[in-house]
């Protein structure tokens, strides 16, 4: 046990994916329900990991500033969305010190970006909608040399499925469904 992560079962783990005794695949499913203004409610659902159902029961809300109409209650969209791109690079590093048998004992993740709102609120013909360039600091102490950590880093940019969402295009399937509401 490193960092408290079982080192061990994660070899385990890693060694049925190689040897093809898992499927090493795990799906998401959330459900978001507006509850007014600019508010969002997020409810996620189980997971479906290597064809085992497991039951994730957590509930968390969604909001906007003031200025953009919101209560300002709660965190952006997108502030949950850099909050998860550098929690899974968190997780990663984290990992990959354990890995190599370092003790850490202070890690945090500074990130800044944002958004041209000219985009998103359609002021200015052709502005971008997407988040500007993303900026992030990796802060770390610990019983590891400047170069393990960089090695470290450099798996966790080869290996974070939600930093690599963030840079790399993925593609989205989308519908409308309008529902009835004479059959409530």
């Amino acid at each position: 046990m490193k960092n408290n992560i079982n080192v061990e079962a994660l070899k385990g783990y890693m060694s049925e994916l190689s040897e093809n005794k898992q499927p090493g695949s795990i799906d998401y499913n959330l459900d978001l329900e507006w509850v007014g203004g600019t508010q969002t409610k997020v409810h996620t659902q189980e997971v479906v990991l290597d064809n085992n159902v497991e039951k994730r029961d957590f509930t968390f809300m969604v909001d906007e500033p003031l200025e953009l109409l919101g209560k300002n209650e709660h965190p952006t969209p997108q502030e949950y969305l850099l909050a998860g791109m550098g929690s899974c690079m968190m997780v990663g590093f984290v990992v990959g010190a354990s890995m190599k048998g370092i003790e850490l004992t202070k890690l945090n993740i500074k990130i800044n970006s944002g958004l041209d709102l000219n985009g998103f609120l359609q002021t200015k013909p052709g502005a971008p909608v997407p988040l500007k360039q993303v900026e992030y600091v990796i802060e770390v102490e610990g019983d590891g040399t400047q170069e393990e950590f960089d090695e470290i880093h450099e798996v966790v940019k080869k290996t974070s499925p939600n930093r690599a969402t963030i840079a790399n295009a993925i593609d989205i399937v989308s519908n409308v469904k309008v529902l009835d509401p004479k059959s409530n």
